[in-house]
């Protein structure tokens, strides 16, 4: 064994004794760990169930790419836009770079066991090792992973990706909930989970990435305004100065502007250019100021800033339908012979 490859495995975990193990084994070079599971891997050198499966996903065989006619190469981390079911390419990758068998995995969604995911008819992430999804899984991409992640979570009905304080995920914590829940361990409380120091981090839900924020509308500071700047009542925030939207959000709050409101909104349009300072605000929100002006001097403003998520959309049940109002409502909830009610 090259001294590379012992490095590689001191990084994930493995020490001294254990890789002489690895090399009882018959393991030598790099390629030889592919034929090892995580489940094999700890059998043989006894670390950790997390360390075996950081060690197994390390030196997991790239996938292969398979050339579509017309569409070109495909890969399991290809964008699947809303809506839209996963093409066999695209799961015929996802697969063979799991180690599942293609043509099974093929053969469910061409019999129809899928919904509007492509797969929600089965649940795969039953047949997929948790370390295998997580080391996939990339909330920015609306991929294979993704949906599978996407399964996990509502199987398990709690938000479970760990992130890390600047919003990056925590793959081996996310593994180590995750399995825990499978287990039967309880949720964490308050969606804060705490390592073995003690230190705590925040759990979100899959498809939320943590690392990507957008503007918020400070009419309703739950939501990101559109790329255009346009927000709630058709109010364009785009060059609008920060202080002024902090005092419109405060001014929500103190009840002074209200969002449905079309003359507070309609006012709003006309008054806030790219120039307006916060004391444009004074007559219509004089305790929005007094709130601002205090949040400035203890350093409490709002960021105004949100995160968003492209977790699959749930399936609808039922179509649009336009409500229609009946021109008589005479006999409607009446008793008739005919019904018998």
């Amino acid at each position: 064994m090259d001294t590379a490859f012992q490095e590689k495995l001191t990084g994930l975990g493995i020490s001294d004794v254990q890789i002489a193990k690895l090399v009882e084994e018959g393991v030598n070079l790099e390629s030889d760990m592919a034929f090892l599971t995580s489940a094999q891997i700890k059998e043989v050198t006894g670390c950790g169930m997390v360390t075996a499966a950081k060690v197994a996903a390390a030196f997991a065989p790239a996938p292969p790419l398979v050339t579509v006619a017309g569409n070109g190469e495909t890969d399991p981390d290809a964008e699947i836009p809303d809506g839209v079911k996963p093409s066999p390419a695209q799961v015929n990758n996802f697969a063979s770079s799991l180690g599942m068998d293609p043509s099974m995995l093929s053969m469910f969604m061409v019999a129809g066991m899928a919904g509007n995911t492509g797969m929600g008819g089965m649940d795969l992430s039953s047949m997929i090792s948790v370390p295998a999804i997580v080391a996939g899984y990339n909330p920015k991409v609306r991929n294979m992973f993704l949906m599978v992640m996407d399964q996990v979570e509502n199987r398990l009905g709690v938000p479970i990706i760990v992130i890390n304080g600047d919003g990056s995920i925590n793959r081996d914590l996310t593994i180590e909930y995750i399995m825990g829940l499978e287990e039967g361990r309880d949720s964490a409380e308050d969606n804060i989970y705490y390592d073995d120091s003690s230190t705590p981090y925040e759990l979100v839900s899959v498809g939320v990435d943590a690392q990507s924020i957008y503007p918020a509308d400070p009419l309703e500071s739950t939501k990101a305004l559109a790329k255009n700047g346009m927000g709630v009542g058709r109010v364009n925030w785009s060059g609008v100065a920060d202080e002024v939207k902090q005092v419109v959000f405060f001014a929500v709050r103190s009840g002074e502007i209200d969002p449905k409101n079309e003359s507070h909104t309609s006012w709003l349009r006309d008054h806030l250019t790219k120039s307006s300072r916060y004391l444009v605000m004074h007559g219509m929100a004089p305790k929005a100021i007094a709130k601002f002006n205090e949040a400035k001097r203890t350093g409490e403003l709002p960021t105004l800033l949100v995160t968003l998520s492209r977790a699959p959309r749930a399936p609808r049940f039922m179509p649009n339908r336009r409500r229609v109002v009946p021109k008589n409502l005479s006999g409607l909830g009446t008793t008739t012979e005919e019904d018998g009610r």
